[in-house]
């Protein structure tokens, strides 16, 4: 203990002696060189502090910037995102445009309304029989209507509506068992009758002439005898003959089509009649006022009743009053009272009217 004493002291005293030659020393570049060098060595807070302090000064200009930096990534961030679902919703409406345009291609009958509406659900259990579509009564669509769905430049056959409600509707699809669909083939116009099949995505054309040529790929299309399609409305495509049945009077054929129920996602619905907005008469404009006839005053109705009895009655000629005439002259004193005067009285040929 008292060794390490010693050495203290002694530490103390060098470093004494060492600040008492330091401060006697001129001050040259050498002197304050060493004199820096000392002081860094032994006290180096007095020289870290300030820049420590320097930072601890600008710590709050940064956090705000960073802060600020981060709002701001976080609106660019929404901007960005609203830019890419503007951008998807243009390019949708672009699609869309381009559908309806080529749409325009197709002629509808006269007493057919079409209106497009979109899928929005399906039966999992019946995949190939039913979709649900958000269009109902309120735009017109009844029992029975037409369906078609859109492929490249073309719409083609996909069902018919079986049940409605006020917003939305049941369309039954041709690939369902119960449906059915006149139809003729491509070559040599042979009429027969498609019909879905159960739990299959083929149709099935029946009663075609035993003796016709059918090749697979000829294009099926529905028959003008259709009373639910309109014709010349593709269906799909012949894509494998079954086997000829001796037992049967007529052959089949199996039909791929058109449209798969599993990338309906669109249709058009050929209505019988429009939706009551459509068919809304505008307000007709306000009619004009009527004529009426200027309002006739009492004393004008009096005097016409007068001159209608005067004219009845024949009688002489009334003198005019007296003081109708000067007394020197024997002229009329007031020019007005004298044609009024002769206004009132009837006239021989009146008279005798």
């Amino acid at each position: 203990m008292q060794r390490e004493s010693r050495i203290a002291h002694y530490v103390v005293g060098v470093l004494t002696a060492l600040s008492l030659v330091l401060l006697s020393l001129p001050l040259s570049s050498y002197v304050r060189a060493l004199k820096a060098c000392a002081g860094y060595v032994l006290d180096p807070l007095s020289y870290e502090g300030e820049r420590g302090y320097q930072r601890l000064a600008q710590a709050p200009e940064r956090v705000r910037e960073m802060l600020s930096a981060q709002i701001e990534n976080g609106h660019l961030k929404e901007e960005l995102r609203a830019t890419a679902w503007l951008k998807t919703t243009v390019e949708s409406l672009a699609i869309e445009n381009d559908r309806l345009r080529r749409a325009l291609g197709f002629k509808t009958p006269a007493p057919r309304h079409p209106v497009w509406a979109h899928v929005m659900e399906r039966d999992p259990l019946h995949w190939y029989s039913s979709v649900s579509i958000d269009a109902g009564e309120d735009r017109g669509v009844s029992l029975n209507d037409a369906v078609l769905g859109r492929v490249a430049d073309a719409v083609v056959a996909v069902g018919r509506v079986v049940d409605v409600s006020p917003h939305a509707a049941t369309v039954l699809l041709l690939t369902d068992e119960r449906s059915a669909v006149a139809a003729y083939l491509s070559s040599g116009t042979l009429e027969g009758l498609v019909q879905g099949q159960q739990s299959s995505e083929r149709l099935l054309m029946n009663y075609i002439n035993p003796e016709a040529r059918i090749a697979a790929g000829d294009s099926v299309y529905t028959s003008p005898t259709s009373v639910t399609f309109p014709p010349d409305v593709l269906i799909g495509r012949v894509a494998e003959i079954n086997q000829r049945d001796p037992f049967l009077a007529f052959q089949s054929v199996q039909i791929a089509p058109a449209l798969e129920a599993a990338s309906l996602q669109e249709v058009l619905i050929l209505r019988a009649h429009p939706s009551v907005a459509e068919t809304a008469v505008p307000p007709a404009a306000p009619r004009a006022a009527a004529f009426e006839p200027p309002a006739v005053s009492s004393a004008t109705v009096a005097a016409i009743l007068a001159k209608r009895r005067r004219r009845a009655t024949p009688g002489p000629v009334p003198a005019p009053p007296p003081a109708a005439v000067s007394a020197s002259s024997g002229t009329a004193a007031s020019a007005p009272f004298v044609r009024a005067s002769t206004a009132a009285a009837p006239s021989p040929t009146e008279a005798r009217r």
